[in-house]
């Protein structure tokens, strides 16, 4: 599911971190942010400092509070923040949450071809959609298919020690013609009695990235298991922290054999 996420985020596919409190949205977030290549431009936009990308052109920004009292004076919200991120062109934007009226802007940059990725209080597939639709957020459905995937969170328990799972991974697939509903893809669900993550086998998100980066199926396949190599390969070397990890991931991409040879034990 990693190797998934990491050729997902690798091609600018917009996605969002689905869950309750405590069920690991921004830390997955923070954790899938260093698969993105590191010459890309990204701007983050938080009330609080939450996410930290080991990137050398990322631009972090906060929202900031009026000049005291009930005043407005000087107040720069989520929405004046990403309007203004916008103009900088970058190729990823990340909203630490999405709340109210900075959803929209959200959906039209993803509509327009901005790869954009954030976090939402919702239980469900269903639930999201439900809320994104409904006020304060308020996004109109045709815009809903501007997003392509979504990973629902769930803190649960496992032999009595509190986890974080992530419980399925949804694609957006576009919207029925005929009953308008959202048509979906999952293709990724956590086994509760494996504590494993099942395939469902079929991928809409990887499909269009095979074209856009002129990939057979095989190819698509081979690729997937050669990240899931390396990923393997880090957890064995215990290689886990953010500078760590970013630089081999860095590696990859500008040096594959070198970073293969030494997955594979040859230097």
């Amino acid at each position: 599911m990693v190797a998934y996420l990491w050729i997902a985020f690798q091609n600018e596919v917009p996605m969002l971190f689905v869950g309750g409190t405590a069920s690991g949205k921004t830390t997955t977030l923070n954790a899938m942010c260093i698969f993105i290549p590191w010459q890309m431009k990204i701007v983050s936009i938080e009330s609080t400092r939450e996410v930290n990308i080991p990137q050398p052109n990322w631009v972090p920004g906060l929202t900031r509070q009026g000049f005291g009292g009930e005043s407005t004076d000087g107040v720069i919200g989520e929405f004046e923040l990403l309007k203004a991120a916008l103009r900088e062109r970058p190729e990823y934007i990340i909203v630490g949450e999405i709340r109210g009226a900075e959803a929209y802007v959200l959906f039209q940059a993803m509509a327009t071809g901005h790869c954009a990725y954030s976090t939402v209080h919702a239980d469900s597939v269903a639930s999201l959609v439900h809320r994104l639709e409904n006020k304060p957020i308020d996004i109109p459905r045709v815009l809903l298919p501007a997003l392509e995937a979504c990973s629902i969170q769930i803190q649960t328990r496992i032999n009595g020690k509190r986890v974080r799972r992530t419980k399925q991974l949804v694609e957006i697939v576009g919207i029925d013609p005929n009953s308008l509903e959202i048509i979906t893809n999952e293709v990724f669900r956590w086994d509760v009695t494996s504590d494993d993550f099942i395939f469902s086998g079929k991928s809409y998100v990887l499909e269009k990235i095979m074209v856009k980066i002129n990939y057979s199926q095989d190819d698509m396949r081979r690729e997937l298991r050669t990240r899931k190599r390396i990923l393997e390969w880090m957890v064995l070397n215990d290689i886990r922290k953010a500078d760590q990890v970013s630089q081999i991931v860095t590696e990859y991409y500008v040096r594959p054999n070198e970073i293969l040879a030494r997955v594979d034990g040859l230097r």
